[in-house]
């Protein structure tokens, strides 16, 4: 059975994070494993030694999801939090990893996203981040943002598969800086094929549009909110200037700014989506 990994610190973040995770546990018949991890450093991502979660705090927890209960376990880890958390992933062969995007607040903030990203950087599956705002259990509209670089299209397996889960709405969102030649030309093909490819995955419920400006994230960030999505699909890396932190910047400005959940997905080389050029 599938396995979906949730970080749990018991904040409202971590919790609001694992509702959203019942939820698409429920549609994608998946069981869900929680983890607690203890750090081991005092600047690390849960709330430290002095607060360590007990049996009782997560069978309370667990308690309130009624039948669903029976699919849900947990584990309490010792160690590094990002490192703990990928390794629990790849012994569950986890297909999806969903977390708060912060835990606490102030100062300790800068080292949760930290943490955060480094989940999304090193995981061996795709990561939803989400933070505790976001409150509708539903998917109805996705944003796929489309560029001209070849891991953007690779994202599009799995936001399908999310699509389809839960009867959604996929938006194909060509993004090109509009200094650059050419690139106006090439979105608009590449959006098209995208478009094809998932028409034959059965995925009927299709918009497409292509916008031109300056700052690629900021343009499919824009869009989402206008559209009100519940997702943004992105690729951990899709440009040569990759920052030291093991993630493009693009997915860093998405992770960080946005107020709808991040679909954080990342290349793969035996991944490849015949239909397009490169």
């Amino acid at each position: 059975m599938k396995k979906i990994i949730v970080p749990l610190d018991f904040s409202e973040d971590s919790v609001n994070a694992l509702d959203f995770a019942v939820s698409v546990a429920k549609k994608s018949d998946a069981e869900i494993m929680m983890i607690n991890v203890i750090k081991t450093s005092r600047f690390d991502f849960f709330k430290g030694v002095e607060n360590v979660a007990t049996k009782g705090d997560f069978e309370t927890l667990i308690s309130k999801y009624g039948d669903f209960k029976d699919k849900i376990q947990y584990k309490i880890r010792k160690g590094k939090v990002y490192r703990e958390i990928v390794e629990q992933a790849i012994e569950d062969k986890a297909f999806l990893i969903i977390m708060g995007s912060h835990g606490v607040s102030g100062f300790e903030e800068v080292w949760i996203g930290s943490n955060t990203f480094r989940v999304v950087s090193e995981a061996p599956c795709p990561v939803i981040t989400l933070r505790k705002e976001f409150q509708k259990r539903s998917i109805d509209r996705i944003v796929l943002p489309i560029d001209t670089t070849f891991e953007s299209r690779q994202k599009i397996p799995m936001t399908v598969e999310i699509a389809k889960l839960f009867d959604a709405e996929i938006h194909v969102r060509g993004v090109c800086i509009n200094e650059v030649e050419n690139e106006l030309i090439k979105v608009k093909k590449y959006v098209a094929q995208t478009r094809e490819v998932i028409e034959k995955q059965g995925v009927s419920k299709i918009v497409e549009s292509v916008a031109e400006g300056k700052n690629k994230s900021k343009m499919a960030l824009d869009y989402a909110k206008d559209i009100n999505a519940d997702l943004v699909s992105i690729m951990t890396e899709q440009e040569e200037d990759f920052s030291l932190n093991l993630m493009g910047s693009y997915a860093q400005y998405m992770v960080h700014h946005s107020s709808i959940p991040i679909l954080a997905c990342h290349p793969r080389e035996d991944l490849v989506v015949k239909t397009f050029l490169k």
